[in-house]
């Protein structure tokens, strides 16, 4: 089996806002949508910004007014993206080494198409690893069954 690509495996284009979106509707959306992470796009639909879970704790921690705040007064204006062309051992790379969970999949004009999470990474490796015969590794009954458990989980969802 080959490596997969980042498109073979990306959740679809992901809940975008724009950046004068107020704070507080956007953390409304993540919880509603039960999500971790909210691309900010511009009028063309280019990443511009991202907004996570992470953020929202460095503001709490920090004791900042949000009643007032927009997502583009806080958002991550640096964003590492991912071509859907590229293997998701790139993807997986760029998220480990950069400490990130969420990473945006772009097109070849920059535009989202998409997100790929590390729990996405880790379900597709782990369908990997069944693949290859697991046993034939060296991995225990238990290890084979705790694997098929994560991808009977992955299914239910």
């Amino acid at each position: 089996m080959a490596i997969p690509r980042v498109r073979d495996v990306m959740k679809e284009v992901p809940v975008t806002v724009r950046d004068d979106e107020p704070l507080i509707s956007v953390i409304r959306i993540m919880n509603e949508r039960n999500i971790g992470s909210i691309i900010i796009t511009d009028e063309e639909g280019r990443v511009i910004g991202v907004f996570t879970e992470r953020d929202l704790l460095r503001l709490v921690a920090s004791n900042i007014d949000i009643s007032t705040l927009t997502v583009g007064d806080v958002m991550t204006k640096d964003v590492i993206v991912i071509e859907q062309d590229a293997s998701l051992i790139k993807a997986v790379h760029i998220m480990a080494k950069h400490g990130i969970r969420h990473l945006p999949i772009v097109d070849e004009d920059g535009k989202i198409v998409g997100i790929i999470s590390i729990r996405d990474t880790a379900i597709i490796l782990a369908r990997l690893l069944v693949d290859m015969g697991m046993g034939r590794l060296g991995a225990t009954e238990e290890e084979v069954s705790m694997i098929k458990d994560i991808i009977n989980i992955d299914e239910g969802r």
